[in-house]
Protein backbone atom coordinates (compact mmCIF):
# COMPACT_ATOMS: atom_id res chain seq x y z
CA UNK A 1 0.00 0.00 0.00
CA UNK A 2 2.97 2.49 0.82
CA UNK A 3 4.91 1.53 -2.51
CA UNK A 4 1.53 2.21 -4.35
CA UNK A 5 0.63 5.84 -2.25
CA UNK A 6 4.30 6.93 -3.07
CA UNK A 7 3.92 6.02 -6.87
CA UNK A 8 0.70 8.00 -7.33
CA UNK A 9 2.32 11.16 -5.66
CA UNK A 10 5.46 10.52 -7.98
CA UNK A 11 3.07 10.42 -10.90
CA UNK A 12 1.10 13.78 -10.12
CA UNK A 13 4.15 15.36 -9.41
CA UNK A 14 5.57 14.31 -12.72
CA UNK A 15 2.41 15.18 -14.71
CA UNK A 16 2.59 18.74 -12.85
CA UNK A 17 5.78 19.43 -13.94
CA UNK A 18 4.99 18.67 -17.20
CA UNK A 19 2.06 21.29 -17.81
CA UNK A 20 3.34 24.21 -15.86
CA UNK A 21 6.38 23.25 -18.53
CA UNK A 22 4.46 22.93 -21.45
CA UNK A 23 2.25 26.15 -20.13
CA UNK A 24 5.60 28.37 -20.15
CA UNK A 25 5.99 27.43 -23.29
CA UNK A 26 2.98 28.80 -24.53
CA UNK A 27 3.08 31.46 -22.67
CA UNK A 28 6.63 32.12 -24.79
CA UNK A 29 5.29 30.97 -28.14
CA UNK A 30 1.75 33.84 -27.51
CA UNK A 31 3.89 36.67 -26.20
CA UNK A 32 3.46 39.35 -29.01
CA UNK A 33 6.64 40.32 -30.87
CA UNK A 34 6.13 44.21 -32.02
CA UNK A 35 8.31 44.89 -35.45
CA UNK A 36 10.06 48.11 -35.88
CA UNK A 37 8.63 50.10 -38.45
CA UNK A 38 10.31 49.90 -41.94
CA UNK A 39 10.52 53.44 -43.72
CA UNK A 40 11.71 52.24 -46.78
CA UNK A 41 9.34 53.02 -49.77
CA UNK A 42 6.91 55.27 -51.63
CA UNK A 43 4.55 57.39 -49.98
CA UNK A 44 1.89 59.83 -50.39
CA UNK A 45 -0.17 62.19 -48.13
CA UNK A 46 -1.53 65.70 -47.28
CA UNK A 47 -1.61 68.08 -44.70
CA UNK A 48 -3.14 71.75 -43.40
CA UNK A 49 -1.89 74.31 -41.74
CA UNK A 50 -0.74 77.92 -41.30
CA UNK A 51 1.61 80.40 -42.79
CA UNK A 52 3.12 83.88 -42.50
CA UNK A 53 5.47 86.06 -43.97
CA UNK A 54 6.81 89.58 -44.62
CA UNK A 55 7.61 91.56 -47.68
CA UNK A 56 10.76 94.19 -47.03
CA UNK A 57 9.76 96.94 -49.82
CA UNK A 58 12.59 99.18 -51.00
CA UNK A 59 13.51 101.74 -53.67
CA UNK A 60 16.42 100.09 -56.11
CA UNK A 61 17.35 103.89 -57.03
CA UNK A 62 16.55 105.37 -53.41
CA UNK A 63 16.63 108.94 -54.79
CA UNK A 64 14.42 110.36 -51.80
CA UNK A 65 16.04 108.68 -48.74
CA UNK A 66 12.78 106.57 -48.61
CA UNK A 67 13.53 103.98 -45.50
CA UNK A 68 11.27 101.41 -47.60
CA UNK A 69 8.33 99.71 -44.98
CA UNK A 70 7.55 95.82 -44.31
CA UNK A 71 4.15 94.40 -46.01
CA UNK A 72 3.56 91.81 -43.23
CA UNK A 73 1.03 88.60 -44.57
CA UNK A 74 -0.48 85.30 -43.22
CA UNK A 75 -3.11 83.08 -43.92
CA UNK A 76 -4.31 79.11 -43.98
CA UNK A 77 -2.69 76.40 -46.37
CA UNK A 78 -3.37 73.14 -47.17
CA UNK A 79 -1.79 70.94 -49.90
CA UNK A 80 -0.30 67.28 -50.40
CA UNK A 81 3.53 65.57 -50.89
CA UNK A 82 4.38 62.70 -52.57
CA UNK A 83 8.07 60.72 -52.11
CA UNK A 84 10.26 58.12 -51.59
CA UNK A 85 12.43 57.32 -48.14
CA UNK A 86 15.04 54.32 -47.63
CA UNK A 87 16.12 53.30 -44.68
CA UNK A 88 19.59 51.71 -43.56
CA UNK A 89 20.10 51.10 -39.89
CA UNK A 90 18.22 54.14 -37.92
CA UNK A 91 18.82 56.16 -40.62
CA UNK A 92 16.79 57.61 -43.30
CA UNK A 93 17.19 59.40 -46.39
CA UNK A 94 14.67 60.46 -48.94
CA UNK A 95 13.03 62.95 -51.33
CA UNK A 96 9.35 64.68 -51.40
CA UNK A 97 7.76 67.25 -53.77
CA UNK A 98 4.61 69.04 -52.27
CA UNK A 99 2.16 71.37 -53.64
CA UNK A 100 0.14 74.18 -51.35
CA UNK A 101 -3.02 76.28 -51.67
CA UNK A 102 -2.25 79.11 -49.90
CA UNK A 103 -4.09 82.33 -48.86
CA UNK A 104 -1.58 84.37 -47.40
CA UNK A 105 -2.31 88.10 -47.97
CA UNK A 106 -2.19 91.46 -46.58
CA UNK A 107 -2.04 95.41 -47.22
CA UNK A 108 -0.44 98.01 -45.78
CA UNK A 109 -0.79 101.94 -45.85
CA UNK A 110 2.13 104.38 -46.69
CA UNK A 111 0.68 108.01 -46.22
CA UNK A 112 -1.81 108.12 -49.03
CA UNK A 113 -0.13 105.01 -50.71
CA UNK A 114 -1.35 101.61 -50.32
CA UNK A 115 0.85 98.10 -50.54
CA UNK A 116 -0.44 94.67 -51.27
CA UNK A 117 1.16 91.64 -51.26
CA UNK A 118 -0.92 88.01 -52.02
CA UNK A 119 0.79 83.99 -51.97
CA UNK A 120 -1.92 81.71 -53.54
CA UNK A 121 0.54 78.47 -53.98
CA UNK A 122 4.25 77.29 -53.09
CA UNK A 123 5.78 74.37 -54.22
CA UNK A 124 9.28 72.49 -53.28
CA UNK A 125 11.32 69.93 -54.08
CA UNK A 126 13.54 68.60 -50.90
CA UNK A 127 15.93 65.83 -49.54
CA UNK A 128 15.37 64.85 -46.25
CA UNK A 129 17.56 62.95 -43.68
CA UNK A 130 16.18 61.36 -40.79
CA UNK A 131 16.79 59.40 -37.39
CA UNK A 132 14.30 56.56 -36.67
CA UNK A 133 13.47 56.33 -32.55
CA UNK A 134 11.02 53.62 -32.18
CA UNK A 135 7.64 54.14 -34.38
CA UNK A 136 9.17 57.92 -34.51
CA UNK A 137 11.25 59.50 -37.52
CA UNK A 138 12.89 62.89 -36.72
CA UNK A 139 14.11 64.59 -39.79
CA UNK A 140 15.23 67.90 -41.19
CA UNK A 141 14.71 68.66 -45.46
CA UNK A 142 16.13 71.34 -47.91
CA UNK A 143 15.96 72.43 -51.44
CA UNK A 144 14.04 74.56 -54.17
CA UNK A 145 11.33 75.84 -53.82
CA UNK A 146 8.70 78.20 -55.93
CA UNK A 147 5.68 80.17 -55.17
CA UNK A 148 2.65 81.77 -56.87
CA UNK A 149 3.55 85.74 -55.65
CA UNK A 150 1.45 89.37 -56.29
CA UNK A 151 2.51 92.78 -55.38
CA UNK A 152 0.27 95.46 -55.95
CA UNK A 153 0.66 99.28 -55.28
CA UNK A 154 -1.46 102.46 -55.71
CA UNK A 155 -1.45 106.26 -54.83
CA UNK A 156 -3.80 108.62 -55.66
CA UNK A 157 -6.03 106.88 -58.37
CA UNK A 158 -2.73 105.36 -59.85
CA UNK A 159 -2.85 101.52 -59.65
CA UNK A 160 0.03 99.01 -60.59
CA UNK A 161 0.08 95.48 -59.86
CA UNK A 162 2.76 92.35 -60.90
CA UNK A 163 2.68 89.11 -60.52
CA UNK A 164 4.39 85.83 -61.34
CA UNK A 165 6.36 82.66 -60.33
CA UNK A 166 8.85 83.23 -57.58
CA UNK A 167 12.04 80.96 -57.30
CA UNK A 168 13.59 80.50 -54.07
CA UNK A 169 14.80 77.74 -51.60
CA UNK A 170 13.58 76.22 -48.24
CA UNK A 171 14.59 74.48 -44.58
CA UNK A 172 12.11 72.44 -42.29
CA UNK A 173 11.89 69.81 -39.31
CA UNK A 174 9.70 67.88 -38.12
CA UNK A 175 8.62 64.48 -36.71
CA UNK A 176 7.05 61.53 -38.11
CA UNK A 177 5.25 58.71 -36.09
CA UNK A 178 3.51 55.82 -37.50
CA UNK A 179 0.81 55.19 -35.33
CA UNK A 180 -1.23 52.32 -37.48
CA UNK A 181 -0.28 49.61 -40.42
CA UNK A 182 1.04 51.68 -43.58
CA UNK A 183 -0.09 55.36 -41.95
CA UNK A 184 1.89 57.85 -40.67
CA UNK A 185 1.17 61.40 -38.93
CA UNK A 186 3.29 64.52 -38.76
CA UNK A 187 4.25 67.45 -37.61
CA UNK A 188 6.20 70.56 -39.53
CA UNK A 189 7.81 73.58 -39.59
CA UNK A 190 9.23 75.04 -43.02
CA UNK A 191 11.04 78.29 -43.86
CA UNK A 192 10.86 79.69 -47.26
CA UNK A 193 13.13 82.23 -48.45
CA UNK A 194 12.35 83.47 -52.34
CA UNK A 195 14.74 86.45 -52.39
CA UNK A 196 13.69 89.74 -53.93
CA UNK A 197 12.29 91.21 -57.11
CA UNK A 198 11.93 94.15 -58.87
CA UNK A 199 8.60 96.16 -59.58
CA UNK A 200 8.84 99.29 -62.06
CA UNK A 201 6.49 101.91 -61.12
CA UNK A 202 5.65 103.84 -64.52
CA UNK A 203 3.50 106.74 -62.26
CA UNK A 204 6.94 107.51 -60.29
CA UNK A 205 9.04 106.66 -63.20
CA UNK A 206 11.13 104.22 -60.40
CA UNK A 207 12.05 100.70 -59.23
CA UNK A 208 11.12 98.97 -55.94
CA UNK A 209 12.88 96.16 -54.56
CA UNK A 210 10.53 93.10 -52.89
CA UNK A 211 12.43 91.16 -50.70
CA UNK A 212 9.77 87.80 -49.43
CA UNK A 213 10.17 85.23 -47.06
CA UNK A 214 7.35 82.81 -45.64
CA UNK A 215 7.44 80.47 -42.52
CA UNK A 216 4.73 77.46 -42.12
CA UNK A 217 3.50 75.14 -39.19
CA UNK A 218 2.11 71.86 -40.80
CA UNK A 219 0.58 68.49 -39.71
CA UNK A 220 -0.50 65.38 -42.09
CA UNK A 221 -1.08 62.25 -42.29
CA UNK A 222 1.12 59.78 -44.90
CA UNK A 223 0.25 56.31 -46.53
CA UNK A 224 3.19 54.17 -47.23
CA UNK A 225 3.17 51.87 -50.18
CA UNK A 226 5.03 48.29 -50.22
CA UNK A 227 6.76 45.61 -48.31
CA UNK A 228 5.14 44.90 -44.85
CA UNK A 229 3.46 47.66 -43.40
CA UNK A 230 4.80 50.63 -41.53
CA UNK A 231 3.98 48.86 -38.07
CA UNK A 232 3.32 44.98 -37.72
CA UNK A 233 3.19 42.90 -34.64
CA UNK A 234 3.55 38.79 -34.90
CA UNK A 235 1.70 36.44 -32.65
Amino acid sequence: MRRLVIALLASTALVGTASAADLARKSVVSAPVVMAPNWTGFYVGGFIGYGWGSNDWSLVDNWNNWGGLSNDFDGFLGGAQIGYDYQFNNMVIGIQADITGASLEDKSWYLDEYYNNEASWIATVTGRLGFVADRALFYIKGGAAWADHDSSWSWIGDYYSSSGTRSGWTVGAGIEYAFAPNWTMFLEYDYYDFGDKNYYFPALDTTVKVDTDVSAVKIGVNYRFGGPSAVSARY
